[in-house]
């Protein structure tokens, strides 16, 4: 028979616990993806009032600022 005393045989399940947690954390994050948002200059936009920077995909000439809700016009922009 195999001694194991009470301390280590808490630290080997606690162990075995985060190690299992941790392969399924790899494998949902691995069938879920990740993400790649492609933005251009058009969608980025600056309020006037509040000087927020936010992104508006609508692809209108007027925009809502989501801090002040003031309006903004779209403006052109040079690198």
């Amino acid at each position: 028979m195999i001694k194991l005393d009470i301390s280590l045989a808490l630290f080997l399940y606690l162990f075995s616990t985060v190690i299992i947690m941790l392969i399924l954390w790899m494998c949902i994050e691995r069938k879920s993806g990740f993400q790649v948002f492609k933005l251009s200059f058009g969608h980025i936009w600056h309020c006037s009032i509040c000087s927020f920077l936010y992104i508006d995909q609508s692809g209108e000439p007027l925009s809502r600022c989501p801090r002040c809700n003031s309006i903004n016009k779209k403006e052109v922009q040079t690198l």
